[in-house]
């Protein structure tokens, strides 16, 4: 019997014993298929796409640290190259979200614990483990909601047997299994924080590792934080009932959503981006080069070290230079404050891409 007070040490191991088929589920998994297959094969036609996912990471590491109640403004989020150099410790910490997941995305191996604990201690700047001390619980307002097992042999145990199915070959969809699997994760809550972030990340990178995309273009902490009190209920209504269907339909569904809006921001900052190039083009075709505008679109806030320090230019005078035009012909938008005692120029294109998402200006 499920006790939200006591240790869950019945969490059923996976495959589950459910079975996963049903007209309503499959009614949710063809159009979640077919918008991520759109998504994968729209990001994969930018002439960069790091012109998309540097910036969607950082909104996912925004979003996704906004649900764990981490907060930070875009200026300073955008406006700070490497976490150690963030002006806040909030700041910092979303910053190591993106890191993670690059992290990740270079480990070119089957996800398994190992990258799960370097995704953790990259969230936490901290070396992380599996939990050994027992007494870990989840609340919300003040109530006990759930227990998840405690023992590092157990928890380790349990992490084995959902990672041996995740990459398994068998016939249950793709999508279906992240969703599982990040079910399972979260309540095996394996780490004493960073849990729900390093669960998230697993999501993309397993899509990632699945070829359902080819770069961490889906947006889907923004569509959790939008319907998180749904998504805490179900995870919660699943504990008690071990019946994965509303679920799984809630999260095919969300797949969905995330899809349909990464597929739209990813359509117009292409269009941004060919705009741009054709006017540096018209501008002084000696200054331009693809790299320059893969620079420009790299982030909203550019800086002149990013031209030199990706060969688009030999000096930061001449990167200064470039800047400076650019911003004469209403390209970019100087910053009103400094990042780190450094000039930032906005790139206004990237930002109307992404309205509604990024506020800087």
């Amino acid at each position: 019997m499920f006790d939200p007070k006591k240790p869950y040490y019945d969490l059923p191991l996976l495959p589950p014993k459910q079975a996963l088929e049903s007209i309503e589920l499959y009614k949710a998994l063809v159009p979640a298929s077919e918008a991520l297959a759109t998504l994968s094969a729209t990001a994969e036609h930018l002439p960069n796409q790091a012109a998309l996912y540097q910036s969607v990471i950082l909104l996912e590491a925004k979003a996704s640290s906004e649900i764990e109640q981490v907060l930070t403004t875009d200026g300073k989020l955008f406006g700070s190259e490497l976490p150690e150099k963030a002006i806040d410790p909030m700041t910092k910490e979303v910053l190591r979200y993106s890191e993670a997941i690059r992290h990740g995305l270079k480990a070119r191996r089957p996800l398994c614990t190992t990258i799960m604990e370097e995704i953790c201690s990259i969230i936490r700047d901290k070396p992380v483990k599996v939990r050994k001390v027992p007494g870990t619980a989840l609340e919300r307002a003040g109530q006990i909601i759930y227990t998840p097992p405690d023992r590092e042999k157990l928890l380790r145990d349990l992490l084995d047997n959902l990672f041996i199915w995740m990459n398994n070959k068998d016939q249950i969809h793709p999508i279906i299994k992240a969703a599982i699997a990040h079910y399972q994760f979260e309540s095996i809550h394996p780490f004493t924080d960073g849990n729900g972030r390093t669960g998230r990340i697993m999501v993309v990178l397993y899509l990632v590792e699945q070829k359902l995309l080819n770069a961490p273009v889906l947006f889907l902490s923004g569509e959790i934080l939008i319907d998180r009190n749904t998504y805490y209920s179900l995870l919660q209504s699943t504990h008690e009932s071990n019946d994965f269907f509303p679920y799984l339909i809630w999260f095919v569904k969300l797949i969905h959503r995330a899809s349909l809006q990464s597929t739209i921001r990813a359509n117009k900052v292409r269009i941004a981006m060919q705009n741009v190039k054709n006017k540096i083009r018209e501008l002084d075709a000696h200054m331009y080069s693809q790299d320059l505008v893969n620079i420009l679109f790299r982030g909203p806030i550019i800086f002149a070290n990013h031209l030199v320090d990706h060969g688009v230019t030999g000096s930061v005078s001449t990167a200064h230079t470039y800047l400076k035009k650019l911003e004469a012909a209403g390209l970019l938008i100087r910053s009103n404050e400094l990042y780190n005692r450094k000039i930032g120029y906005i790139n206004w294109n990237l930002l109307d891409a992404l309205k509604g998402e990024i506020d800087l200006l």
